[in-house]
């Protein structure tokens, strides 16, 4: 079998050679990232032995050429090396083969570890996903960890790569006055970012115990607040605007001696315009779905108010037919606009409370068809420690946006407030009305709620 110092300036040495270096390359290659992966001491020394050997047989080939190339004898070579290069090239030839297929091995075991572990590598791209900017250095300052968010920032502000966290937080400084570790600053391109500065402590696992093996890192994070600074700088406006506008109604407020006169003009006003829009919806109800409406009660109604607005009526209110309550009347009414209106619960007996929750169906049932295109509303009364609960909803489509009271929604909630109950109105991500009647009161005049 042909030894290796025959084989000396042949093409198939030189294959030899090349197949070295590239084994030698990748043996160097995965030391280091053997050595900073936690828990692989499997990886570390099959990295270590695919080193030696793939050097070992490189260095075999180098001397061996060397030797041949200044003649045998004129070199100082020891018997081994000159045992090592009399033996068959398929020795070596299978060193080489096995440390490929070591190298083989370790990469197979380190996609399997990037599954199961997690790697800096894959942190690293993780944090580079990231919309916000963060970067991490140790006591002296010197970046250890940086995302690309960060790093086109810092060169956006500063112009430079991001290497040094103190010089890049003092620049931020100089720009603007930190407060509580924050700082606001606007970058050229026009938007908006917070950076922050906090302390790390990281400890080592094997003595996480004692202060003394613990290190300090440095955290800078950026987040992108264009939209929420944009929205907090109108609101500033609309605050001066507001304020002007209540130093105005403060003036008036002080030159007006009628104001209480005034505010129960408005609330009059307010209740005209919702008993009309009701008498309205009740109308187009009746000309669409005659079959389904109380032809009897659409023409009380209806005759009521042309005659308040006619000016003939003297307060005298017509009574509904049956003899029906505030409650029932309201009830009977939204059927009448095509709401039906489920109750659920105890019905307290207190005409102040009936009064109030006919008040709330007739208002909310007129917004169901007007603004929630619905056709049910749903009432939930229940008794707690604090009082009667009530709770209305519908059926229609969620409010578009915050609801502004008005009309009949501003009226009953002076009336609630003037009872001493509590009203709440919420629009997302439904409609919801809340009322809530202490136990025990009973407010004077309640028997005109109705």
């Amino acid at each position: 079998m042909m030894k290796l110092e025959t084989l000396t300036g042949t093409g198939l040495w030189y294959v030899l050679c090349i197949l070295s270096l590239l084994l030698v390359t990748g043996a160097l290659a995965t030391i280091p990232r053997s050595l900073q992966t936690i828990h692989g001491n499997k990886t570390r020394f099959f990295a270590a032995l695919n080193a030696m050997l793939s050097i070992s047989v490189l260095i075999v080939l180098m001397d061996c050429a060397m030797y041949f190339d200044n003649g045998p004898g004129k070199s100082d070579y020891k018997t081994v090396d000159l045992f090592l290069f009399r033996q068959p090239w398929l020795l070596y030839a299978g060193v080489e083969a096995l440390s490929a297929i070591l190298l083989i091995i370790m990469e197979v075991l380190h996609l399997k570890r990037r599954k199961h572990f997690l790697t800096e590598d894959a942190i690293r791209q993780t944090l580079n996903f990231l919309p916000e900017g963060i970067a991490v250095s140790d006591e002296t300052g010197l970046v250890r960890l940086s995302n690309l968010k960060m790093d086109a920032l810092c060169r956006s502000l500063t112009g430079e790569l991001l290497t040094d966290t103190d010089r890049f937080w003092s620049f931020l400084e100089e720009k603007q006055e930190s407060r509580y570790g924050r700082i606001i600053l606007r970058t050229p391109d026009e938007h908006t970012w917070i950076f922050e500065s906090e302390l790390l402590m990281a400890h080592n696992l094997k003595y996480r115990n004692l202060k003394s093996f613990a290190r300090t890192y440095r955290q800078i994070t950026a987040r992108d607040v264009t939209e929420r600074y944009r929205i907090i700088e109108e609101l500033k406006e609309k605050n001066v605007r507001l304020q002007d506008i209540q130093r105005r109604m403060k003036t008036v407020s002080d030159l007006s001696g009628d104001m209480f006169v005034e505010e129960e003009q408005q609330r009059a006003r307010a209740t005209l315009h919702n008993q009309l829009g009701q008498v309205l919806l009740m109308g187009r109800h009746y000309l669409t779905h005659s079959e389904k409406t109380d032809a009897n009660l659409v023409y009380m109604v209806t005759r009521q108010m042309n005659r308040f607005l006619l000016g003939e009526s003297e307060g005298i209110r017509e009574k509904a037919p049956a003899a029906m309550d505030s409650l029932s009347e309201a009830i009977a009414m939204a059927g009448s606009i095509g709401v039906t209106v489920h109750l659920s619960g105890n019905v307290p007996e207190e005409a102040y409370i009936r009064g109030l929750l006919a008040h709330a169906v007739t208002e909310c049932a007129a917004n169901t068809v007007k603004h929630a295109e619905g056709d049910c509303v749903n009432v939930d009364i229940a008794e707690s420690d604090e009082g009667v609960l009530i709770t209305l909803t519908n059926n229609g489509k969620p409010p578009k946006g915050r609801i502004a009271e008005s009309g009949g929604l501003l009226s009953l909630r002076h009336k609630m407030e003037d009872m001493g109950g509590i009203m709440h109105v919420e629009s997302d991500p439904v409609f919801v009305l809340t009322l809530v009647m202490s136990n025990g009161i009973v407010p004077e005049g309640s028997d005109d709620l109705g």
